[in-house]
């Protein structure tokens, strides 16, 4: 017997689904996030896999093993894509960028690009809730903001799948330990899933108590006025800045004027014929 049809009573308009993107945009605006599926095949995960922890070593050795784990830092890589050209395919990635514009609404600029190494019986520092824009106690009628959370291997509750908690980025403080915990939801993913949240979404990943390794790397779109967590036009030294596509992604066409002087010049560069 078919189910019958959805009705509704006393509704003006209802929003209709033109596509499988729409679908994600509608669960990010409402509930916070939505999970695209199989965007990365095998042979590019064990890529990124090899590269990545290979990243997290050097980084250990650069800054000092002791004073990564004082700052919270140990087995967090920060901005790959400046170590490793292999790593701008991810954040490059064309989907996951046409979502970011419809969800934002305009131009976006990659702010970050981190690495989530996630070792079995380790306590990480991104198990604390959090936002990927932190320390803002505040909410906005439009989104400022979208991570995109690359799943390099299974996302499973065992391997410390992320928590989220649904709606919370239309509250502007942390809901209390009594409505996190009731509320919370864990994200199960396969490797190459990539988990889509509105940046402002309260979530945090999960215990790893399994054998293996759980690995992420992270993606924050933003407006272009916020600024980036590290200054990517200047740690890149000019690389990728003639390319059509990545420049703008990276920063070079939006960047923090040095003086009123440089300010008004590229205004007015932008104001003249083409």
């Amino acid at each position: 017997m078919e189910a019958p049809k959805s009705k509704e009573y006393g509704v003006g308009n209802r929003h209709s689904l033109l596509g499988d993107d729409d679908r994600i945009l509608e669960e990010l605006k409402i509930q916070g996030f939505s999970l695209l599926k199989n965007v990365a095949d095998a042979s590019l995960l064990n890529e990124a896999r090899q590269r990545l922890d290979a990243l997290n070593e050097q980084q250990a050795i650069e800054f000092g093993k002791e004073r990564m784990m004082a700052i919270d830092e140990l087995d967090m890589v920060r901005c790959p894509l400046a170590y490793d050209s292999f790593f701008i395919q991810l954040a490059a990635q064309s989907h996951i960028r046409n979502i970011a514009t419809a969800f934002i609404g305009g131009m976006h600029i990659l702010h970050l690009q981190n690495g989530i190494i996630n070792k079995p019986n380790e306590a990480h520092h991104q198990s604390s809730w959090h936002r990927d824009l932190p320390y803002q106690d505040f909410v906005i009628s439009k989104p400022l903001s979208m991570g995109a959370l690359w799943c390099i291997d299974p996302f499973k509750p065992e391997t410390g799948a992320t928590w989220v908690l649904p709606f919370s980025h239309r509250e502007s403080v942390l809901p209390s330990l009594a409505y996190t915990e009731k509320h919370k939801i864990q994200v199960h993913a396969e490797p190459g899933d990539v988990l889509l949240f509105d940046s402002m979404l309260f979530h945090c990943a999960g215990y790893n108590h399994s054998g293996i390794i759980r690995r992420a790397i992270n993606h924050v779109y933003v407006t272009p006025i916020l600024k980036q967590q590290i200054d990517l036009p200047a740690i890149l030294a000019g690389k990728y800045s003639d390319d059509s596509e990545l420049s703008p992604l990276l920063g070079y066409q939006t960047p923090v004027p040095a003086s009123v002087l440089a300010f008004r010049e590229r205004r007015w560069q932008k104001s003249q014929p083409q």
